[in-house]
């Protein structure tokens, strides 16, 4: 039977509604659609013709609006065009209804991209004006579980909290690390000087160094990445993973890290399945520490509220507000984006409207 708009759209919505923040796959449609209007160099029908250039024109608009773009593997990236995402028979429907609303499913997409946005943009707003004697970490962890739209991006926004809290204190210690090269390996250093400058900044006339302790995220990951999101210059390396965890992936984290200070920051739930992979041998030694939600939360209030509080409440929410803008820098793109390519100028389709994703009281819902 022949695929209608409404089951393509149905399908769409469905795909929209796994993506993470980024709505790299609904954007990637979007791009493919957009060029089968305007340039006709696609055959639809045929993903061989756009599967992989379509990775490149959905990385042009995600470096503009979000300065970065996918790092998944090419399979993952091509899954898009598979039986149960968007294979050409549901794909070829939104192209003839893109074409009859001259752009309509485009721009469809990105107000659902511009949506989620707002809904980010609400929660960065909170953490503006967040005052440390009122502001509760657990509060800000419920939202993203229960805003529709950014759910998925919760690892992102545990990143965020976990590294601002380390990074806090750590910092406030004033902790130093220090790299030096005993006498005796003199020779050793001369003959090596060049490759020591490189990888230790150190040489002959300077055999030591001390640089202040810090603790550094890695930057963009992707839903299929298992590898390392935080890593510290004096040896811990951080994973963070808010997604359920069984005995498998925790295997998978502890392989793929290739450090022995490994530190897990995970759901209180989780971290029995962690132990469990701790006391194997082979892998518990290169387990540092498991931090639980519970830590986190107990060490914001300790910060914002406890003795110290005027020394690190301020710096701690400093570099809460200052993560959420550099991981998502989209919240000014999208609207200047919508006016240049005319989608402001389209006209209302009733079958292409798109409708609200979240609540408009999440600031009284925070606040209450």
């Amino acid at each position: 039977m022949p695929i209608t708009p409404q089951q393509a759209k149905a399908r769409l919505d469905s795909i929209i509604a796994k993506a993470r923040v980024d709505l790299y796959k609904p954007i990637q449609i979007a791009e493919v659609l957009r060029r089968s209007r305007l340039t006709k160099d696609v055959d639809i029908m045929d993903s061989r013709t756009y599967q992989n250039p379509s990775c490149a024109w959905r990385d042009e608009v995600t470096e503009l609006l979000l300065s970065k773009h996918s790092t998944s593997s090419a399979r993952y990236q091509h899954d898009i065009w598979n039986p149960t995402a968007m294979p050409p028979n549901y794909l070829s429907v939104l192209d003839a209804e893109n074409k009859r609303t001259a752009g309509g499913v485009e721009c469809y997409i990105y107000l659902r991209f511009q949506q989620r946005q707002g809904t980010v943009g609400d929660l960065m707003a909170l953490t503006n004006i967040a005052d440390p004697k009122t502001f509760r970490l657990q509060d800000l962890l419920d939202l993203f579980e229960t805003s529709a739209g950014i759910k998925r991006s919760i690892d992102k926004a545990y990143e965020i909290v976990a590294h601002s809290l380390f990074e806090t204190v750590v910092t406030s210690l004033r902790a130093t690390v220090k790299v030096s090269v005993p006498p005796e390996s003199a020779e050793l250093l001369r003959e090596f000087e060049d490759l020591a400058k490189v990888l230790l900044g150190l040489s002959v006339a300077k055999p030591e160094s001390e640089m202040e302790a810090h603790i550094f995220r890695v930057g963009v990951t992707n839903a299929a990445d298992r590898g390392l999101d935080m890593w510290a210059n004096f040896g811990p390396a951080v994973q963070v993973k808010h997604l359920t965890l069984d005995s498998t992936l925790a295997r998978m984290i502890v392989d793929q890290v290739e450090s022995d200070h490994i530190v897990v920051v995970c759901r209180d739930s989780h971290a029995d399945v962690i132990q469990t992979i701790v006391r194997q041998i082979g892998w518990g030694r290169r387990i540092r520490g498991i931090v639980r939600e519970s830590d986190l939360i107990a060490w914001y209030e300790r910060c914002l509220r406890g003795k110290f509080a005027p020394q690190l409440a301020a710096p701690l929410l400093g570099n809460l507000v200052a993560g959420f803008k550099a991981e998502f820098p989209q919240i000014n793109t999208i609207s200047p984006f919508m006016s240049a390519r005319g989608y402001d100028k389209i006209k209302a389709d009733a079958f292409w409207l798109a409708e609200e994703e979240t609540s408009t009281a999440i600031a009284a819902e925070y606040s209450s």
